[in-house]
């Protein structure tokens, strides 16, 4: 697939709540749980994560990716939901929603 389009990115990064070179202070975006952990963000996190897995229209292989970014450390959990995803899509966005993936 070719590159990136700048704009989704934009759109993506503000969904998220960190809008590009417009952080809430000089000292950037906040690094604390209540910032990235309450219930709005995961939100906006699982619905960027269905949206950016969508865009990718089935390519890619999460279970691939998944043993390629965390070799040894996936859970059994997030294994199984990954494999029992009911599509490509669903299970790239189960990965990027998954604890270890989440993990700061």
């Amino acid at each position: 697939s070719g590159p990136a389009n700048p704009l989704a990115t934009a759109n993506l990064l503000n969904q998220l709540g960190q809008p590009i070179w417009r952080p809430g202070s000089p000292a950037g975006f906040d690094d604390v749980a209540a910032s990235w952990a309450g219930p709005d963000a995961l939100m906006r996190r699982v619905e960027a994560a269905q949206a950016f897995a969508a865009r990718m229209r089935g390519e890619g292989d999460a279970r691939a990716l998944a043993a390629a970014l965390f070799p040894g450390s996936l859970s059994a959990s997030t294994g199984s939901a990954i494999a029992r995803a009911e599509s490509p899509a669903q299970a790239i966005a189960l990965l990027l929603v998954s604890p270890e993936f989440l993990r700061r």
